[in-house]
């Protein structure tokens, strides 16, 4: 199955390549505040995404990954993006490199 999404990621202590000494659940609450926020239009993802994630993408392009097959993702973040309407934003999505904040776009 392909998709289509953007991500900002909050690293943590534990995580993979962390950025943070953040413990896992403070980037799980943030990555909640920031939802709340997006959803009720206080703040732009794209802007959102390149000053928060710890993830090149979102610098780079606003947290978009593109069109990809869910293999080229880690299993946690595939499976959790599957289930999430298109044009929504899930809830937090826990991987290896940190707490993702989703929206699917296709």
């Amino acid at each position: 199955m392909k998709f289509r999404c953007k991500h900002i990621l909050l690293s943590h202590k534990d995580a993979e390549n962390s950025s943070h000494d953040r413990p896992l659940g403070e980037a799980f609450a943030e990555a909640e505040r920031i939802i709340k926020k997006l959803k009720a239009g206080e703040i732009k993802f794209e802007e959102t995404a390149a000053t928060h994630s710890a993830c090149a993408s979102g610098p780079r392009n606003g947290g978009d990954l593109g069109w990809q097959d869910e293999t080229h993702f880690h299993a946690d973040f595939a499976n959790a993006v599957k289930v999430i309407g298109t044009d929504t934003i899930g809830p937090p999505v826990i991987s290896p490199w940190g707490v993702h904040v989703v929206l699917r776009t296709g």
